[in-house]
């Protein structure tokens, strides 16, 4: 059986996912080693990696059907993350190709990254220090984290471990999610709003849902116009669930009091709407990017290969 993996970086760290398949007997050839694949990746370049493929281990590069249609020999996509909008479902469905998931392997480094821009607008230690560097003691009170608003648009696993850290820095936590749960308020300190009441009261809005028909342009100028005069606006999902000129307009007219944003619409990217937009932060699409988490979200996806190869991989990681 042959392996092909095509996620960057699959062989950070210690190895274990590429060490992992070739102890299971397995032909594996790791294309990270020598491409940077990515969602801008041609279809053309993906199909001759993946051409004789029997299971493929991906990132976020797109696998359309038109791709899946002439993978004759491919029967499993694992995929390196959570995320599954880049493959399409359907056609995967009809080809007998089964589509997994590192399920619960980025979650709490996506939710340190969500914190990370927090706390950056809550303390902008960042001016601080440029102060004291150049010799000047300026001493500047911030609004901080405590008894601030925090909405989450979207409560799946990413969304509960953000609330696991922020209920402790004593913000309020607020949820919007389509089938709200009563038990989550006792069990994460938090409280469900309905959307439009979300956007209004909080002081921070992050946005954690998957990338749907339903949640595409979630965020345009009517849901921005309807956010909090001042908030800051975070989104480490997906960057079509949010309209880039919309937000660039909500900043640069001072609506918005900032933004985070680590997803674009094609990876790498170096010409973003937001460059140079005011309280504005653009990180790398690295929310996960710890070494720890690309460890285990490799041997996650390895151990997904070897136990759908061995008929026992775990239903909780199969995509349906």
């Amino acid at each position: 059986m042959k392996v092909v993996i095509t996620a960057r970086d699959f062989s950070i760290g210690r190895d274990f996912g590429t060490r992992l398949l070739r102890e299971a007997g397995l032909e594996v050839v790791d294309y990270s080693q020598i491409r940077e694949v990515g969602a801008g990746t041609e279809e053309a370049e993906i199909y001759e990696m993946l051409r004789d493929a029997d299971c493929a281990i991906t990132g976020p590069e797109p696998c359309p059907a038109s791709l899946l249609a002439r993978c004759g020999r491919l029967r499993l996509i694992s995929r390196r993350g959570i995320g599954y909008d880049a493959i399409d479902l359907d056609a995967c469905q009809r080809l007998g190709i089964t589509v997994c998931r590192a399920l619960g392997t980025v979650e709490g480094a996506v939710a340190e990254h969500v914190m990370a821009y927090l706390l950056y607008f809550a303390r902008r230690v960042d001016l601080q220090n440029q102060t004291m560097q150049a010799g000047r003691w300026t001493r500047l009170r911030m609004e901080g984290a405590k008894s601030r608003t925090l909405g989450l648009v979207g409560f799946g696993g990413i969304g509960r471990e953000i609330a696991r850290r922020a209920v402790p820095f004593g913000m309020d936590v607020v949820y919007y999610n389509r089938h709200p749960n009563k038990a989550w308020e006792r069990e994460y300190g938090v409280r469900y709003l309905d959307l439009d009441k979300l956007l209004a009261v909080s002081d921070y809005v992050s946005v954690n849902v998957p990338l749907t028909e339903q949640t595409r342009g979630m965020f345009g100028r009517e849901a921005f116009a309807r956010m909090k005069r001042g908030s800051i606006f975070i989104n480490i999902a997906r960057s079509p669930i949010m309209e880039v000129e919309a937000l660039r307009e909500a900043l640069c007219s001072g609506h918005l009091g900032g933004a985070a944003v680590d997803v674009f619409p094609h990876e790498p990217c170096e010409d973003s709407p937001l460059l140079g937009c005011p309280n504005t932060i653009l990180t790398p699409h690295t929310a996960p990017y710890t070494t720890e988490t690309f460890e285990e979200m490799n041997r996650r996806a390895a151990q997904n290969v070897v136990d759908f190869l061995q008929g026992r991989l775990e239903e909780r990681y199969v995509v349906r």
